[in-house]
């Protein structure tokens, strides 16, 4: 398991490198056009959330594996609930009626953002527990740099508005540094897993076809934003007021 943990951490090293995430460290543009791009996450968000309760977590089982992810689930299942308000806050509401919302979550800006889950279904429903540890895990790596970069943007909105922003801030951050899957009596744990040569090859292919799901979600956000016609040069901060 080691080999694939190791694949896992160098994709994240690249993942990190997106122009979305140079795009939300720009403090020349103001920080609620940083994270105007949030309403595409909403498939993405609202599906993880789906793939917790219904095809990561199995109950009952015996399985040490399976049990440690379903854990893992509870822990997860509940987070769009704050992207939706951290929207609500930043007034991003791109929809008026039912049914453009729904044209606008099943249309060709959100795509690649539900293809995410699309990708997480394929490698998970009924899949050996090994495997779904795999698919969970790159979600925490690219989670782990998402929402890093997103932090201080939200800071940043706060001392603006006064308000916190939970999906985006300090809150969710929290969350996800203090997942069971992250102490240190379970790193182990799956750090000694011996895998066979099969194993070790199929875990590799579902690491790298998932972090290219979450890689083409965030160039597909940056793109969104570039339709949004949001100027770098010229939005500045200090002449910015929401």
């Amino acid at each position: 398991m080691q080999q694939v943990l190791a694949l896992i951490e160098n994709k994240k090293q690249d993942f990190a490198k997106l122009p979305l995430f140079d795009f939300m460290q720009n403090k020349n543009i103001h920080p609620k056009d940083r994270l105007s791009f949030a309403p595409l996450i909403v498939p993405l968000a609202m599906g993880f959330g789906e793939l917790c309760n219904n095809v990561f977590r199995e109950e009952p089982t015996s399985n040490k594996i399976q049990d440690l992810i379903n854990k893992h689930t509870y822990e997860e299942h509940f987070h769009w609930q704050w992207l939706l308000e951290d929207i609500e806050k930043l007034e991003l509401h791109h929809c008026k009626t039912l049914t453009d919302a729904m044209l606008f979550s099943f249309g060709e800006n959100t795509l690649k953002s539900r293809t995410v889950c699309y990708q997480l279904y394929h490698h998970i429903f009924q899949a050996d527990p090994i495997f779904k540890f795999v698919a969970m895990q790159v979600a925490e790596a690219t989670a782990n740099v998402f929402f890093n970069i997103s932090q201080p943007v939200a800071l940043e909105l706060k001392e603006i508005t006064g308000q916190d922003y939970r999906y985006f801030g300090m809150c969710h951050l929290h969350e996800e540094e203090h997942h069971q899957m992250n102490m240190p009596n379970i790193v182990s744990f799956f750090q000694q897993i011996e895998l066979s040569y099969e194993q070790r090859q199929k875990a590799i292919g579902v690491a790298e076809l998932t972090f290219e799901a979450y890689t083409e979600a965030m160039n597909s956000f940056m793109d969104f934003v570039n339709k949004q016609n949001i100027n770098l040069h010229t939005v500045m901060l200090a002449e910015s007021v929401i």
